[in-house]
């Protein structure tokens, strides 16, 4: 029995991609297969991502996780230029690391709640230390998920797939339908 046919297949093989995939049915009754669950994300819910850390083979690692799935991914390597960034365009998620120098992930999603293009977009905490992390952002408003590091690949990839979609904001002259 072949495995069953992802969509990134269908562009190697357009002949059987109008054909019915097949599955392999486990003991539980769902499909399983060699391949990472990245693969089964659903690229049609590709997202404008930033990703911010102060450690560049971090933001190599997030962004080859998240750009591999689909995702247009931007990257900064500070606090300080991220809050420029979101400052200047919207972006769908941010994923943060919560400790860098100087402007630190904290101070990133409390100071983005002010800006006029991000002022609701979703934060995804990457952290070393779950503890600290959730003590200081229970309370805080735009904060998706917390996830740890080392980055879990299919964690990332999921997290950043269900984080809530942003909501748009209206122009004071456009009306409500």
């Amino acid at each position: 029995m072949q495995p069953p046919l992802l969509p990134r297949d269908m562009h190697e093989h357009p002949a059987i991609a109008g054909s019915q995939a097949q599955s392999v049915p486990s003991s539980s009754g769902r499909s399983t297969s060699a391949q990472p669950a990245a693969d089964w994300i659903c690229v049609a819910s590709a997202r404008n991502v930033l990703v911010v850390d102060d450690n560049d083979r971090h933001l190599d690692i997030i962004s080859t996780i998240l750009t591999s799935v689909g995702n247009d991914v931007e990257t900064c390597g500070s606090g300080a230029e991220a809050l420029r960034r979101l400052d200047t365009r919207r972006y769908d998620v941010v994923v943060l690391d919560l400790v860098m120098p100087e402007v630190n992930g904290l101070v990133v999603a409390q100071q983005m709640r002010h800006l006029t293009l991000n002022k609701t977009t979703p934060v995804v905490v990457c952290t070393a230390n779950m503890t600290i992390a959730r003590r200081q952002l229970v309370d805080m408003p735009g904060i998706a998920a917390i996830i740890a590091k080392p980055i879990d690949t299919a964690n990332l990839v999921l997290t950043v797939a269900r984080a809530p979609v942003r909501e748009r904001e209206r122009r004071s002259d456009q009306a409500r339908i």
